[in-house]
């Protein structure tokens, strides 16, 4: 056995349990989170608000998946009883809301979902979570998943026009979650055929860079978002766990330079959106990022997890501790911070304090 696929023998559901000794800080997160959940937690509604103080939005379906996951990274870390009651109730609250993830138009909605709730079994154990997960995947394997382009997963599932990043990595990680839970081989033949697909037509072998999706005329839009290049890192090395090949575990380092050199400038994550989606991007890329941190041929970036965390955290608004889309400046007390970047930041300061055990 590879010394990283020692390790994810050690992901509690790919919120790490470091396999070796690590020289970082110690780091405690349980402030940052505590004001984190003061500031948007609604208890009666068990979900978290889109802006401080005000109940009329809840942070939306893709959105909603990225926090609870950072519940289920808290109830981990933290071991509360209050904290590991609210892995329940989101998603108890999260599937009133949505009962039928079908009428959701966008695939990769779908899958932030199946994600997490792959997730939620490894931690809980709890059968429904696993067999929502294995429902929807299944779902989309039948009808989102063909040649045209010459494979892949669409993007929509209300319109075929482009075959995307977003959707397809994260539908790697799944399929490679539900292949090591149930060991049904269905599961790791998706995930190594989205895989060959997706990155021979969106990945720059050269830069390490993730192109953001390919239209129906074989036009490659050439975004390079954090969140996309850690759905690749965290694809790469599940891949690289499950098979044993090399070359997933070289991509998912490719891209992990890309993410803390290029996209870091100063050494710092540049800020991702100051509303709206890409408030959640910088989240996704330092989870998977710290999944590769936590072995020892990523030991490099843990440095990188430290740094970043220690900034943000330094910079935490003094009011009320929220930290906001830039992890080098203080927001002032005017500015809204939406949810889901309030949840990128504490995403990064837990991964931080697992890191630093």
């Amino acid at each position: 056995m590879t010394r990283l696929m020692l390790a994810g023998t050690l992901l509690f559901a790919a919120v790490l349990s470091p396999d070796c000794a690590i020289a970082a800080p110690k780091f405690d997160a349980r402030p940052s989170w505590d004001a984190f959940v003061k500031t948007y937690w609604i208890p009666e509604k068990a979900q978290f608000r889109l802006h401080k103080g005000r109940e009329d939005k809840l942070l939306d379906f893709w959105f909603a998946a990225h926090a609870w996951d950072a519940i289920i990274d808290a109830s981990r870390l933290f071991k509360d009883a209050k904290t590991k009651a609210m892995v329940p109730a989101f998603y108890d609250a999260f599937m009133k809301r949505y009962p039928d993830w079908t009428k959701n138009d966008f695939n990769d909605d779908i899958l932030w979902w199946t994600i997490s709730c792959t997730r939620a079994y490894s931690a809980t154990k709890d059968n429904r979570y696993l067999d929502q997960a294995r429902t929807m995947f299944d779902w989309l394997l039948e009808h989102e998943v063909d040649d045209t382009l010459g494979g892949g997963m669409w993007w929509k599932n209300s319109e075929h026009k482009s075959k995307n990043a977003c959707n397809n990595f994260p539908a790697v990680i799944t399929a490679c979650n539900l292949y090591r839970i149930t060991k049904d081989r269905k599961y790791l033949t998706a995930a190594i055929d989205l895989y060959a697909w997706t990155r021979g037509a969106l990945f720059d072998e050269r830069t390490g860079a993730v192109y953001d999706n390919m239209n129906l005329e074989k036009h490659v839009t050439n975004w390079n978002f954090s969140y996309n290049l850690g759905t690749f890192i965290g694809s790469g090395i599940r891949l690289y766990r499950a098979t044993g090949r090399r070359e997933y575990l070289d991509d998912a380092l490719k891209a992990a330079d890309n993410l803390t050199v290029q996209q870091s400038p100063g050494g710092i994550l540049k800020a991702g959106g100051a509303k709206g989606d890409g408030g959640a991007f910088n989240g996704i890329g330092v989870r998977y990022l710290a999944e590769l941190a936590a072995t020892k041929d990523g030991a490099k970036y843990r440095k990188w997890i430290a740094d970043n965390a220690a900034s943000a955290r330094a910079h935490a608004r003094p009011s009320d501790g929220i930290i906001g889309t830039d992890w080098s400046k203080t927001p002032a007390d005017g500015d809204d911070i939406e949810g889901q970047i309030a949840n990128s930041s504490i995403t990064l300061l837990i991964l931080a304090q697992v890191l630093s055990r």
